[in-house]
C-alpha cells in the first residue's frame, strides 16, 4: 500500500475519531439532563443497563464488531454516566 492511501485513510480514522467525540459530548449532555429527573436510588437503574447492553450486543453483531470490545466501552461509559449522575443528584 502507497504511503499517500495509508495517510487517507488515517486522515478518515481521524474525522471518524472525531465524530465519536462529538457523539460522547452530545451523550454526556443528554446524561446532565436526566440526572435532574432522578434521585439517588433513581441513578442506577439495572434494568436500563440490562436493555443497553442487549441493544448494543445486537449492534455489534450486526456490524460485526468484537461483543467484548463494545460491552466494555460501554461498561465504562455506564459507569462514568452514573459518576456525573451522582455529582448532580441531591
Amino acid at each position: 500500500m502507497s504511503q499517500r492511501k495509508i495517510i487517507k485513510i488515517r486522515s478518515t480514522i481521524d474525522t471518524i475519531d472525531r465524530q465519536i467525540i462529538r457523539l460522547l459530548g452530545l451523550r454526556k449532555k443528554q446524561v446532565l439532563k436526566i440526572a435532574k429527573y432522578k434521585n439517588k436510588r433513581t441513578i442506577v437503574d439495572k434494568k436500563r443497563i440490562s436493555q443497553i447492553m442487549k441493544r448494543i450486543k445486537a449492534e455489534s453483531k450486526k456490524n460485526k464488531i468484537d461483543f467484548v470490545l463494545v460491552k466494555n466501552f460501554w461498561n465504562k461509559l455506564i459507569q462514568y454516566s452514573i459518576k456525573l449522575e451522582k455529582k448532580i443528584v441531591k
